[in-house]
């Protein structure tokens, strides 16, 4: 079973592709369709004279399109390659949505068998709200009593209401990270990336917004749903999509390293029992 970095990777590549293509494709809307470097072109692979291509070409890329492939020089203007990078939002925080769940199942057993009770601490206002829906009937309650699963039955009660729930926000990162016994998690997360806090909290809402616009509202503003499509550049989608990246490998590796101490302190009361 891949782990959940390795899950999130493969969830978010699709983005970093997106942008990739984006690149490669952005000639600024100018196509050629003759001139000498399009008769060069057509002589290098023998292409008939009468044949209608288009070259794009920019500071990475050189390509030729050819006649055949019936793809109307309109798909290669900024207006639709746009939609590239819309797409790019949407993979890139869907990744987040799928990473977070992933992370808890794997590591809150841990966690629970480590600290028992204390893993949700008293009077946390973000976890208490979060989980204000979880309940326990009283027969789970009784199998619990010195089950030694209770740990992972625990983990599983916890990781089914959180699959119903939105997590992909700043504020499901907040409670994925308490769990893993992160006291402080974006204090953390932006020290271990040496980045602004608030600027990466930011960033985060900010794309997770821009998804729900292109998903919800074909990327019109949910102030103004009847109006233009919003703008959007190849920078500020980068931005982020590479910060979103850098979220979650900056958690992942956090919650590896809590995942050390508790198994160490798992096997140290073990020794003392």
């Amino acid at each position: 079973m891949p782990s959940p970095r390795q899950t999130f990777e493969n969830n978010i590549r699709p983005a970093q592709l997106l942008l990739q293509v984006y690149r490669l494709l952005d000639a600024n809307d100018r196509i050629l369709t003759e001139g000498d470097l399009v008769d060069a072109l057509k002589s290098i692979i023998d292409v008939d004279d009468s044949e209608y291509v288009m070259v794009i070409t920019n500071e990475i890329f050189l390509g030729l399109i050819r006649e055949s492939a019936q793809l109307h020089p309109t798909i290669l203007r900024q207006a639709t390659l746009c939609h590239l990078l819309r797409q790019a939002i949407v993979n890139s925080s869907t990744a987040l949505e799928t990473f977070l769940p992933t992370l808890l199942r794997d590591n809150l057993p841990t966690v629970i068998q480590a600290i028992g009770r204390s893993f949700i601490p008293l009077g946390d206002k973000d976890l208490m709200e979060y989980f204000k829906d979880l309940t326990f009937t009283l027969d789970e309650t009784l199998r619990l009593i010195n089950d030694e699963n209770a740990a992972i039955y625990i983990s599983n009660k916890i990781i089914g209401l959180a699959n119903f729930k939105y997590l992909s926000s700043r504020k499901g990162v907040l409670v994925v990270a308490k769990l893993l016994g992160l006291s402080n998690p974006w204090g953390e997360i932006a020290e271990y990336l040496e980045r602004d806090r608030k600027e990466l909290m930011k960033m985060m809402e900010d794309a997770v917004s821009r998804r729900n616009d292109i998903v919800h509202r074909a990327d019109r503003s949910r102030t103004d749903p009847e109006g233009d499509p919003q703008e959007i550049n190849y920078a500020w989608t980068k931005q982020a999509v590479d910060t979103i990246h850098h979220i979650c490998l900056a958690l992942d590796e956090l919650v590896i390293k809590r995942m050390t101490e508790f198994k160490a302190l798992i096997e140290a009361n073990s020794v003392t029992e």
